[in-house]
């Protein structure tokens, strides 16, 4: 396994990962519609791509073993916080260490560029979730809500130092 900076060819497998990880993920959570509409809309390839190429300012990286089995993006929102927006790994592979290789990887970068923090937002049901970031040391800071076209939906707040 290889964690690498995604390019704009990788938005196939970033697509089909994060189809499969929300699938596995996000039902009981969120309405399935709700679930389409969010894959349709951010996960949408060409989105993905267009993304990739405007956005400097984002941290896209793949995770990668006979194609993408992972992915994450992030971004320095303040000069001593990096923010993942997304980390998902193919369900199949889960407790294969993919997540926590993409995680070291956002952490390596983050360091780079002065952080001193990591911090995350975990759908407050995401169980799955919430057990990776919490066994990998970050812990809850607030409670926010995540808007999903007209839902709002609970989000735990998660930080760790660098």
């Amino acid at each position: 396994m290889n964690v690498r900076p995604a390019d704009p060819e990788d938005a196939t497998g970033i697509a089909a990962v994060a189809r499969a990880a929300w699938w596995e993920t996000y039902p009981g959570i969120l309405d399935t519609d709700v679930i389409e509409a969010t894959l349709e809309e951010v996960y949408d390839e060409e989105f993905v791509r267009e993304a990739m190429r405007e956005r400097d300012d984002l941290l896209y990286l793949v995770a990668e073993d006979d194609g993408v089995i992972g992915f994450a993006t992030a971004q320095q929102t303040w000069a001593d916080e990096v923010e993942i927006h997304t980390l998902y790994v193919e369900p199949s592979r889960w407790e294969a260490g993919i997540g926590t290789a993409l995680l070291e990887s956002v952490a390596a970068s983050a360091a780079e560029a002065g952080a001193d923090r990591l911090r995350v937002g975990v759908l407050s049901g995401n169980s799955v979730g919430r057990a990776f970031v919490e066994t990998r040391g970050f812990e809850r800071v607030e409670t926010r809500t995540a808007a999903f076209g007209e839902r709002e939906v609970p989000e735990d707040v998660f930080e760790k130092p660098l």
